[in-house]
C-alpha cells in the first residue's frame, strides 16, 4: 500500500477565515483518501538554512519555494512513497473526484490565468505552478530542483520571488518534461471575484480555456492583488465552489480543448461586468427604481430625472 503523506505549512495565529476554511477542505480530502496529513509552521523555513534565508532576506515566498521542497524530500526521509506539497490557499470542493495517485513520477499544477485592465482588454494565458508539488520517492530531480533554488538565490540578485519559484520551473518544464496536474485550477483574483458577482461570463472563459475539469483551485484571493479581494467576496466564492461541488464553474466547459501550456490569448473585456471587476468603476451603477404602474407624467418624469443623478452618483467616479 503507498503510504501518502499531504503537507502544508501556514502560521497558527491570525489566521483568515478564508485560508482556515481551504486548510480544512485539504485535510478532509487528505483523511477521505486515507493519506496522512500535516500542517506545520513557521518552524519548517529552517529547512532552507542560513545562506538561503540570508539571500532572500524577509519575503516568505522565496522562503516558502524551497521549503515545500525541502518538506517533500524529508517526507521521503521518514518513509513515505509518496509526498504532496499543497499551499495554504488552495481550496479541494470536489474531494471525491480529486485523486494524485496516478502521477509516475512528479507533478506541478497547471494554470489558466485570467486578467484584466481598466480600458477593457483582457489576457488569458497557460502556464504551470508550484501551488501543489506531488513526488515519488527517489525521484532524482528533487535534489536538482532544490540545488537549482538555492543556486539561483546565492548567484543572483533577486527581483522578485518568483525567480526561485514559479519563473524557475516554467523554465525546466521544456527541459524536465515533468507532469502537470490539470484538475486543479488556478483563479486569478479577477476569477474569485467573478466566482463572487456572479459574472458568469469571465467563469466560463476560466472553464473552457483551461479545457477540462477542476477539483481543486489555488485562490488568489487575499487584499495583496490589484484590485483585492475582500473577505466576504473570498467567502462567497468559496460558497460558490462548495456548494455546487465545482461546477460553478464546470458546468461552463463545452469540449474545446483549452490553452496549450505557454499559449496566450488576448479579448475583450469591455462589458460591464468585466470592467466592474477590473476596477475601471469605484463601484458599478445602480438601476433607477422603476415608477408605479400608474403614476402619473409628473411622476414618471421626477422618477426618471431621480435615476439619473442616482446612476451619475453610483458609477460616475472612475480611475
Amino acid at each position: 500500500m503507498t503510504r501518502t503523506l499531504i503537507v502544508q505549512s501556514y502560521r497558527d495565529h491570525d489566521i483568515p477565515p478564508w485560508i482556515a476554511r481551504c486548510l480544512a477542505s485539504v485535510r478532509s480530502w487528505a483523511l477521505q483518501h486515507g493519506h496522512d496529513y500535516r500542517l506545520v509552521g513557521d518552524e519548517a523555513f529552517a529547512l532552507c538554512g542560513p545562506d538561503y534565508l540570508a539571500s532572500v532576506g524577509a519575503d516568505l515566498r522565496a522562503i516558502t519555494n524551497l521549503a515545500r521542497l525541502e518538506l517533500v524530500k524529508a517526507a521521503h526521509g521518514e518513509g513515505y512513497d509518496l509526498a504532496v506539497w499543497v499551499d495554504a490557499d488552495v481550496l479541494v470542493f470536489a474531494p471525491g473526484a480529486w485523486s494524485i495517485d496516478t502521477v509516475e513520477r512528479y507533478a506541478f499544477a497547471r494554470e489558466t490565468w485570467i486578467e484584466l485592465d481598466t480600458s477593457g482588454r483582457g489576457r488569458v494565458f497557460s502556464a504551470v505552478n508550484n501551488s501543489v508539488f506531488v513526488c515519488r520517492h527517489g525521484e532524482p530531480d528533487l535534489d536538482f530542483l532544490i540545488a537549482a533554488t538555492r543556486h539561483v538565490a546565492l548567484h543572483r540578485q533577486l527581483a522578485d520571488n518568483y525567480q526561485v519559484g514559479g519563473d524557475l520551473i516554467k523554465g525546466l518544464r521544456s527541459s524536465l518534461a515533468f507532469e502537470t496536474l490539470p484538475t486543479v485550477g488556478m483563479f486569478s483574483n479577477f476569477t474569485v471575484l467573478a466566482l463572487a458577482r456572479g459574472a458568469d461570463e469571465l467563469v466560463a472563459l476560466q472553464a473552457r480555456r483551461h479545457g477540462g475539469p477542476v477539483y481543486a483551485a489555488n485562490l488568489c484571493a487575499s487584499g495583496n492583488y490589484a484590485p483585492p479581494v475582500s473577505e466576504a467576496e473570498a467567502a462567497a466564492a468559496i460558497e460558490a465552489l462548495l456548494s455546487t461541488g465545482g461546477q460553478a464553474v464546470n458546468r461552463w466547459l463545452d469540449g474545446s480543448p483549452g490553452l496549450a501550456i505557454g499559449q496566450e490569448i488576448h479579448f475583450d473585456a469591455s462589458t460591464p461586468a468585466a470592467r466592474a471587476i477590473a476596477g475601471a468603476d469605484e463601484s458599478p451603477p445602480s438601476p433607477p427604481p422603476p415608477s408605479p404602474p400608474a403614476a402619473s407624467l409628473r411622476q414618471r418624469i421626477a422618477g426618471l430625472v431621480s435615476g439619473m443623478f442616482h446612476t451619475l452618483r453610483g458609477g460616475g467616479d472612475t480611475r
